[in-house]
């Protein structure tokens, strides 16, 4: 009776160390294989698999060697390609950087190919990297860069990467790409020249046709209104000789009416003279006997007054 205690305490201690080698657990995030002497099994574990003995996620195993256990976590990954260029079909470089998200959803033939997970991510990058370049080989360059926006076709070129790169993984890694697009689109130095030049021509070409459009516009408005200028002063041409003939006309009328008081028109010709003179204020010294400035001469304006009463 005196080794009961350590008797019992020997069995806890080979209970709990049968239950560590025969027992492992799947969390909801992970999927396992179990190897039987170094062999994978092809059906996965998994905690929301129906066939799997498991409670709260305890499943049973032969403790080592005879059986192993291998985990992997389901949760979505992110790749990031490198960055480099890749010529277009065009024969043009460009540098196109893509993103990927993926999980593992076949463990056995992911285990089977790649014993760690970096081995198989480096092996994928290296995939999507190659089919990319395939990709990007069968598009011309103004697919991707173009200052028309309806020539571009980045979304349609992401489909395709991610159509081919998803079969491909599927099928030779047992991974499922998730999510995939292009992160970042760039262009060598030499070929940023080379679209600088060309778009500067482009604007050019553009500016070009706008002035010439321009000028001629110019031109038209300019010849519109010579010729509205010009029938504007016709017709003020026309206008000015008839008032200048109604005037003549006018003038012959009242030279006719002094045809019999010729020194009384010769007097109102010569105040008029008189005052167009000096409608300036000016000051001019001149002889009173030089006409029509004769007016002022006292002797002038009494023979006139003498010839006015004779009359």
């Amino acid at each position: 009776m005196k080794n009961t205690p350590s008797i019992i305490a020997a069995v806890l201690l080979m209970a709990i160390l049968l239950m560590y080698w025969c027992t492992f657990q799947v969390r909801s995030t992970e999927v396992a294989i179990k190897k039987t002497f170094g062999n994978a099994s092809e059906k996965p574990i998994r905690i929301d698999d129906e066939d799997s003995s498991f409670f709260a996620g305890l499943n049973l195993k032969w403790p080592w060697p005879i059986q192993s256990v291998v985990k992997y976590d389901t949760r979505l990954r992110l790749l990031e390609g490198r960055i480099e260029e890749a010529p277009t079909l065009d024969s043009k470089q460009i540098i196109v950087t893509t993103f990927a998200t993926w999980r593992i959803v076949d463990p056995y033939k992911f285990h089977t190919r790649y014993n760690e997970v970096k081995s198989g991510e480096d092996a994928l990058r290296t995939r999507i990297r190659s089919l990319k370049k395939a990709v990007i080989g069968n598009h011309n360059f103004s697919d991707f860069v173009s200052t028309k926006a309806s020539d571009r076709k980045l979304q349609e070129i992401e489909k395709e990467m991610m159509d081919a790169i998803a079969a491909d993984a599927q099928k030779d890694f047992g991974v499922e790409i998730c999510m995939f697009g292009i992160k970042q689109l760039a262009l060598p130095a030499n070929v940023t020249q080379a679209v600088f030049t060309t778009m500067k021509k482009t604007q050019e070409v553009k500016a070009d046709k706008y002035r010439s459009e321009g000028d001629a516009e110019g031109t038209r408005i300019k010849a519109a209104a010579q010729a509205a200028s010009g029938r504007i002063m016709a017709m003020v041409e026309r206008k000015a000789a008839r008032i200048e003939s109604e005037g003549l006309a006018q003038v012959g009328e009242i030279y006719k009416k002094f045809e019999g008081h010729e020194e009384l028109r010769i007097f109102l010709d010569q105040l008029r003279s008189i005052e167009l003179i000096l409608q300036n204020r000016a000051e001019i010294f001149l002889d009173t006997q030089i006409q029509p400035f004769n007016l002022w001469n006292e002797d002038t304006r009494i023979e006139k007054s003498n010839a006015a009463a004779a009359n």
